[in-house]
């Protein structure tokens, strides 16, 4: 049996890796998940001041039970929010519960924000695992 030389397992390896390069880049390119107005029913009213949630803490304080915005693995979302202008700045929290039970503030891969603009904010869910979603703009 023939040990493969250098070049040959070098021109192998770098064969493996293009090869894998083409499912990175259409995780990338994919279509975000619109979340429009309409589907946050917990977010809070515009006119109330200078910040805006798709859904409160728990528990919500007019007592009925809010859920949280499914947020998938490895899922780029692009959330409406009302604003009507770019927001100064955008949180982010996540929870295994759909109510927001145990939740914690969220940054690295998690929350990759994609872009922000005067009507929308893109973000990405780069982990491979599932979480519900709180977003608060001010």
């Amino acid at each position: 049996m023939t040990r493969p030389r250098p070049l040959e397992l070098a021109s192998l390896l770098a064969l493996v890796a293009l090869a894998a390069l083409p499912g990175c880049g259409e995780a990338e390119a994919q279509e975000p998940v619109e979340v429009g107005l309409a589907d946050l029913p917990c977010a809070s009213d515009p006119a109330d001041g200078d910040l805006w949630e798709t859904a409160p803490f728990p528990p919500a304080t007019d007592g009925e039970t809010c859920a949280w915005l499914a947020y998938e693995s490895d899922t780029t979302y692009r959330i409406a929010h009302p604003l009507g202008r770019v927001p100064r700045a955008v949180h982010a929290y996540v929870s295994f519960h759909a109510d927001g039970r145990s939740s914690t503030p969220l940054s690295g891969d998690v929350t990759r924000i994609v872009s922000v603009t005067d009507t929308a904010v893109e973000i990405r869910n780069g982990q491979g695992a599932d979480f519900f979603l709180r977003l608060v703009v001010e």
